[in-house]
């Protein structure tokens, strides 16, 4: 069920929930990572809008706590309260939204039902060219190709890639770690969620020195793993690159099974 008063991609709450998932380095490495606090279909739900609205339920609370000691930076990285602070009671009456499968709806007694009141004819044919505005709208975004807010909202994986407004990871453990580029070369970016600010690139065989992994599966490209490194190494420095750009390991001339290296730290 998704959130139907917010825009899920912009809502605190997920966006909360959509850094954790990104300092984590997946949603799985998260359910991993907090002893499994949270299951990978709650994440899923809470990505899409559906969370807690009119409580704060025992999962909101202990991923709360688990994040506040694991993980450097929360809740302040995101820009947006924690999770105990954007859900429940205090997303304020006005965003109360559908109740979920841990949040059941209050039952109200029925009253008597109210007088209809017919509209005047002019008040239903503003109505009818509000109507045909949004409609136009809608077709016009289908026709270019563009993704409407339902469409991410129904998809965890593009609503997290929506939160292009959190900052970036910029440091990993501490230890920098070599990798081989692949035949090919590999791409460099600013930023890996949407492509921008192309970088030069890196020619085949070169080696350089990455700060750590961060998971962006922005593009079908970077798939099945979603992993790019941050780039330590000069003239590259502070850019990121796909990950299955790399040998990652694998010896030259293959077998190539590794489409990361899990030995580069998770950025932070």
């Amino acid at each position: 069920m998704t959130d139907t008063s917010d825009d899920a991609a912009t809502d605190p709450f997920v966006t909360q929930v959509g850094w954790l998932i990104a300092s984590s380095g997946g949603r799985d490495q998260l359910v991993t990572r907090s002893g499994g606090l949270v299951s990978a279909r709650t994440l899923d739900n809470w990505m899409a809008g559906s969370y807690p609205r009119t409580k704060v339920t025992g999962a909101v609370r202990e991923l709360d706590a688990w994040a506040r000691a694991e993980l450097p930076g929360y809740p302040e990285a995101a820009g947006v309260p924690a999770l105990v602070d954007s859900c429940g009671p205090y997303r304020g009456a006005s965003t109360v939204g559908p109740a979920t499968a841990d949040d059941p709806a209050e039952e109200t007694p029925a009253g008597p039902a109210p007088r209809r009141r017919r509209l005047p004819t002019w008040a239903l044919l503003a109505v009818a060219l509000v109507l045909v505005a949004v409609l136009s709208s809608a077709l016009t975004a289908l026709v270019l190709g563009e993704r409407s807010p339902e469409a991410s909202a129904a998809d965890p994986t593009l609503a997290a890639n929506d939160l292009v407004n959190v900052p970036l990871p910029s440091t990993g453990d501490g230890t920098p770690v070599q990798e081989e580029a692949g035949s090919i070369g590999a791409n460099t970016f600013a930023d890996p969620r949407t492509l921008s600010g192309r970088g030069a690139p890196i020619p085949p065989h070169t080696t350089i020195m990455v700060r750590c992994r961060y998971y962006a599966p922005s593009v079908p490209s970077v798939s099945p793993d979603g992993f790019w490194y941050l780039i330590e190494t000069e003239p590259w420095n502070g850019l990121w690159t796909p990950a299955n750009s790399y040998m990652n390991g694998d010896p030259p001339g293959g077998p190539y099974l590794h489409n990361t290296d899990f030995a580069v730290p998770v950025c932070r």
